[in-house]
């Protein structure tokens, strides 16, 4: 038998006399190493958004979910199937009303307003809007109703005593005595708040034009 005979079917053997590892064992070795590389890629790169997840705190929803656009048109569309569907829907009476109001169309607002008004009487927040809506309106007698309601519901409420002393304020002719009265009584009721800063603004404002 000769030696090639011999040597049939016998990994090869290098120069030191040691067998080479067969093709089979070389790509299990690469496929492997592959494995390996991918393993530690992916969990890097989820070492990083974790860490982008967890540093944006409250806004990690934010991060998570696609943010969609709603168009003033089409959440219109919305609110006004709502109300075909629901005529006493409330929120979306007056989601209705402030798009309205946002887009100059304040006349057509005042109409929601008010039936949100009908519906929900003693709701602040709802006077002050509808009152800010008459007054950007024109409809100056209007708003100062508004606002005096709001602030017989919530006293210490700043916001429509501000806003009452900014109507007086601008009236022509305007009413300084009475924007005076509504801006030191702004002061009096929240002297650390926002309103109050501004209230004073407008009287220092007062002072120098006077």
């Amino acid at each position: 038998m000769t030696s090639r005979t011999r040597n049939r079917g016998r990994r090869p053997v290098d120069d030191r006399g040691e067998r080479a590892p067969s093709r089979r064992h070389s790509r299990l070795f690469v496929a492997l190493a592959v494995t390996i590389s991918a393993v530690l890629v992916i969990t890097l790169i989820e070492v990083v958004v974790l860490d982008l997840f967890t540093s944006r705190g409250s806004d990690a929803n934010d991060f998570l979910q696609p943010q969609i656009a709603v168009t003033p048109g089409a959440q219109e569309a919305e609110m006004r199937a709502r109300l075909q569907e629901n005529p006493d829907d409330v929120n979306a009476m007056l989601v209705l009303a402030d798009l309205l109001a946002n887009t100059g169309r304040a006349s057509e607002a005042v109409q929601w307003y008010e039936k949100a008004v009908q519906a929900r009487p003693d709701d602040v927040g709802l006077r002050v809007a509808f009152g800010r809506t008459l007054m950007q309106g024109g409809y100056r007698l209007d708003a100062e109703i508004q606002f005096k309601k709001a602030i017989e519901l919530a006293p210490t409420n700043p916001e429509p005593i501000f806003l009452l002393g900014q109507l007086y304020q601008e009236s022509d002719p305007p009413r300084e005595s009475e924007a005076r009265a509504q801006y030191e009584r702004v002061i009096e009721v929240a002297p650390d708040s926002v309103y109050a800063e501004r209230a004073q603004e407008q009287l220092d404002a007062l002072d120098r034009a006077s």
